[in-house]
């Protein structure tokens, strides 16, 4: 049995969009127009070569686009955008002609928005930010991963940050105890500063992500170039092949970030040929 310390970002505040969130204190007062302006100059592909090109492949540049891109938005339809990997329009431009039809009339962000009409009353964008971490982030994607991984290697994975009785606690922690400036968790940190090292407890947050913009240009280039190939997609007849090898040949050459929606459109192939096509092996 392993025991996990999933859900302390979740219910403390923990990531970099909660802070990103809080920084909209500093812009979110400037006209409509120009947060228009920022949001599609955030948008807008990389030069292809030169310092336009280096600059899109650094993190804080990512980031930073991340963070301005929906700057333009209402404030609701801005906080649920922090959860997207990628643009709606991006995505949409992906599918094939059927795809797009059948989903026409799909808004995918109303899940999100069904769970921000539960709570009304609460006005801090924070910790409207933090419930939709804990209802949708959470139970979809980080304990879904956590239970998968101990499972298939046998293993019991307990998340003690995730007792009930914590949680309601923490809900009721005001959002300025949590996040401190660039410090998640404030409030957790500071507690356990009797029980931990002080280097342990204020070390730089470190992730579980996996090097997958590098994998996808180096060791896993040429599956790219198999599962998304032109004749790949056109048999499966979900995208549309000449945009998906617009949008591989932006990401190669550094215009965009487009790794986590090859990966994930990768992802849905190779679904398709293990239980639609029984091409187990591949």
């Amino acid at each position: 049995m392993l025991l996990s310390g999933a859900g302390g970002d979740d219910i403390f505040s923990g990531y970099r969009r909660h802070w990103a969130l809080r920084m909209e204190d500093k812009w979110s007062w400037l006209p409509w127009a120009v947060r228009e302006g920022i949001a599609k100059k955030a948008k807008r592909p990389s030069r292809k070569n030169g310092f336009g090109g280096w600059l899109a492949k650094q993190p804080w540049k990512r980031r930073l686009d991340k963070m301005m891109m929906h700057a333009d938005l209402s404030e609701e339809d801005r906080l649920i955008a922090y959860f997207y990997w990628s643009e709606e329009q991006m995505r949409r431009s992906l599918y094939s002609d059927s795809l797009e039809s059948a989903l026409s009339q799909v808004d995918t962000a109303q899940p999100l928005r069904d769970s921000l009409s539960r709570i009304p009353m609460e006005a801090d964008r924070l910790n409207r930010m933090l419930y939709l971490e804990g209802k949708h982030f959470l139970a979809d994607h980080n304990l879904n991963y956590t239970d998968k991984a101990g499972m298939a290697s046998g293993v019991e994975i307990r998340v003690p940050l995730l007792d009930a009785d914590l949680v309601k606690f923490a809900a009721s922690i005001p959002p300025a105890m949590k996040q401190k400036g660039r410090m998640g968790k404030s409030i957790f940190k500071k507690a356990m500063e009797s029980y931990l090292p002080t280097e342990i407890i204020y070390r730089p947050k470190s992730g579980f992500g996996a090097p997958l913009r590098h994998w996808l240009q180096h060791e896993l280039k040429d599956k790219v170039a198999e599962v998304l190939s032109e004749k790949s997609i056109n048999n499966r007849g979900l995208f549309d092949p000449q945009a998906v090898q617009r949008l591989i040949e932006l990401d190669r050459n550094g215009r965009i970030d487009g790794a986590y929606t090859i990966f994930a459109m990768m992802c849905i192939e190779l679904w398709c040929r293990i239980f639609l096509d029984r091409k187990a092996g591949w």
